[in-house]
């Protein structure tokens, strides 16, 4: 299963006073829990995001081989 991560980084961009926001692919056999994502978010940012901004939202229907094949990278949880 395919899921979107979206998470929003602690260094803001204080010159536009701006919220700087990511997301991220990842697949997982089951429904992933939230200290898993902080895991992945740990090693994919070196910690700079904030855990409670944290959302995972399931993509059904997509397959993960599709999304790489479009170049995007699909983490594993």
């Amino acid at each position: 299963m395919v899921y979107v991560v979206k998470y929003r980084l602690k260094s803001d961009d204080k010159a536009t006073n701006t919220k700087v926001a990511k997301t991220l692919f990842a697949e997982s056999n089951g429904k992933p829990s939230r200290e898993k994502a902080v895991e992945l978010l740990n090693g994919v940012t070196a910690g700079d995001f904030l855990a409670d901004t944290i959302q995972i939202q399931e993509l059904r229907d997509f397959d993960p081989a599709e999304i790489r094949k479009h170049g995007a990278t699909v983490f594993s949880l």
